[in-house]
């Protein structure tokens, strides 16, 4: 039986697919020897490396209520950290990242070094802090005087840092490719689509684009065996967090493509 590494990148909502990847290599017995996770996958990442199963994920994230750990700040970000670290610190409480029983890398990237930083000891609360710092929505976390932000800024994709050859790559990316409509038609009318609405599809799909150049550059490895695993979303979006079994089906059928 094969020893794989497991590279995780989950997006906003889309990180819930992937707990039925997971679901499906405990199925398997597929044996994981070491985890990296970028952004809101490194919660999952961690979760993992401290033995909690997939059923446990999932609970895990239907207990989760957004509005709940809504924290408003309008200072340095949009949200403040208080309430998420202590659901955070409900699962991982003290546990540093060196004693979890799955080898554990968490990425965030140094805001001012602009260099990637890739944690491997210390507290995981604190190293999940910096990974998931979405600027304008989190103020950066401050590690030894230095500023992180969220880690898919420079490597969303975190399958560089495995040490093993055997990869499962779990990415949370869709390419877009329908036009942007500027006008919508509702009952045979032609609305104008709006300001807002026209430049926010515009400024995502270029985020988008940025990430994909990104991820290319993580998986162009010439040592490693990588396996993608890249769930079709269809209409789900990033913002979808209500809709936990829908992300789940997916998960769990893309993950059947793996070969183990």
């Amino acid at each position: 039986m094969k020893n794989y590494s497991l590279a995780l990148w989950g997006w906003a909502a889309r990180w819930l697919a992937h707990i039925w990847v997971i679901k499906y290599l405990e199925e398997q017995k597929t044996q994981i020897n070491e985890v990296s996770g970028t952004s809101m996958w490194a919660i999952v990442a961690a979760m993992l490396a401290i033995w909690k199963n997939s059923q446990e994920m999932q609970d895990f994230a239907n207990e989760l209520n957004l509005l709940k750990l809504v924290d408003p700040e309008f200072k340095t970000g949009l949200l403040k950290w208080n309430k998420i670290k202590k659901k955070l610190e409900e699962i991982f409480r003290d546990t540093k990242i060196e004693d979890t029983k799955i080898s554990l890398k968490i990425v965030a990237t140094n805001i001012e070094k602009a260099e990637s930083r890739i944690f491997t000891s210390g507290k995981i609360t604190e190293a999940l802090r910096a990974s998931i710092s979405l600027p304008w929505i989190f103020k950066p976390q401050k590690i030894d005087w230095e500023d992180y932000v969220d880690g898919w800024i420079m490597m969303n994709l975190p399958i560089q840092v495995l040490d093993w050859k055997n990869v499962i790559a779990v990415s949370a990316l869709k390419i877009n490719t329908w036009t942007i409509h500027e006008t919508k038609n509702i009952m045979w009318m032609n609305f104008k689509s709006g300001f807002f609405k026209n430049n926010f599809e515009i400024i995502k799909r270029s985020v988008i684009l940025m990430m994909k150049v990104n991820e290319d550059q993580s998986i162009l490895t010439d040592w490693k065996d990588i396996q993608l695993v890249r769930p079709d979303f269809w209409k789900l979006d990033i913002i979808d967090f209500n809709k936990v079994d829908e992300f789940i089906n997916i998960g769990y059928k893309d993950a059947k493509k793996l070969e183990l």
